[in-house]
């Protein structure tokens, strides 16, 4: 619910047009040091009073009706108190596709595209992929919609987390081709199954940095997906110690990784003695971001 003493001090009754409901919002934010004061304030205005940004910015001199105003005002308000844009408007655009986001859920990143185009790149034939934390489905959605001869089974532990990532699958019309079960990395489903893929965008923050996130991600994102433990690399390294269970022999893995482990995380897969063909695959901001390796044929 909007902060109503902040409210209280943003209602200012000369900003009724597109224009200035903009300059003031935007003056707003820039005040408390926000990093895109003018595109957040665009885009919660646009969802306000149903337009895209395009339109919004050909009805500048155009009056706000009262419930978009109220409406708006009040994103503005949750907005200061640092609630991000994609909670505030209900979704993400993730690989051109729009995915519903909520508190349960995290917002999927741009750097995350560089594990789905990975995969989509190394095996564009018919497979089957088992995704680790599905969250709001973002990967496994994306992955069933550049590949339509491919099944999918996605896990996470929270089951807000699973009925968020099922609406996502139907409303891009791929819920057939995705199996959602609730569990903990592999204990949802039988370790006789064998996959091609195991696909991860696990939690690696290192616990102790978590108190130093910027405070939209701290407050509201769900700590569950983002606390990697001591070291960043508790989930990573359960996943590297039993993915072979399910995977067929040649098969792939390929987890998202934070800055600085690609070298920690390949030697984890090393040490086990079941895999091969290790690369790094770096974000388009140039950061190490996917490791990728295989199983070794004998297992």
């Amino acid at each position: 619910m909007p902060n109503m003493l902040i409210m209280g001090n943003l209602c200012d009754p000369e900003a009724r047009c597109v224009k200035d409901l903009l300059q003031w919002a935007a003056r707003k934010l820039r005040k408390h040091k926000f990093e895109t004061p003018r595109l957040d304030v665009e885009v919660l205005l646009a969802h306000a009073m149903k337009k895209d940004r395009l339109q919004l910015y050909l009805a500048l001199e155009d009056a706000v009706d009262k419930d978009s105003e109220l409406y708006y005002r009040s994103m503005i308000s949750e907005r200061l108190a640092y609630r991000p844009v994609s909670y505030l408007i209900g979704n993400k655009e993730f690989m051109s596709l729009d995915f519903i986001v909520n508190e349960n859920v995290l917002i999927p990143r741009p750097e995350t595209e560089t594990l789905v185009e990975t995969v989509w790149r190394l095996e564009q034939t018919g497979s089957r992929v088992l995704e680790l934390g599905t969250g709001s489905g973002a990967i496994a959605v994306s992955l069933a919609r550049c590949n339509f001869d491919w099944h999918i089974v996605a896990t996470d532990l929270s089951m807000e987390a699973i009925l968020v990532a099922r609406e996502n699958a139907r409303f891009h019309d791929v819920i057939d081709r995705i199996s959602f079960l609730q569990g903990d990395l592999f204990s949802a489903f039988s370790r006789h199954s064998e996959f091609d893929w195991v696909v991860s965008n696990p939690p690696y923050i290192p616990t102790r940095d978590l108190a130093e996130l910027p405070p939209g991600i701290r407050q509201y994102e769900p700590i569950l997906a983002l606390d990697g433990g001591p070291d960043g690399l508790s989930v990573i390294r359960r996943i590297i110690a039993e993915a072979y269970t399910v995977l067929k022999p040649g098969g792939q893995l390929a987890i998202e990784i934070g800055y600085g482990q690609s070298d920690e995380v390949q030697n984890l897969a090393y040490e086990t003695g079941k895999y091969s063909d290790f690369s790094i695959v770096r974000d388009y901001s140039g950061i190490p971001r996917v490791f990728c390796c295989r199983l070794n044929a004998g297992r």
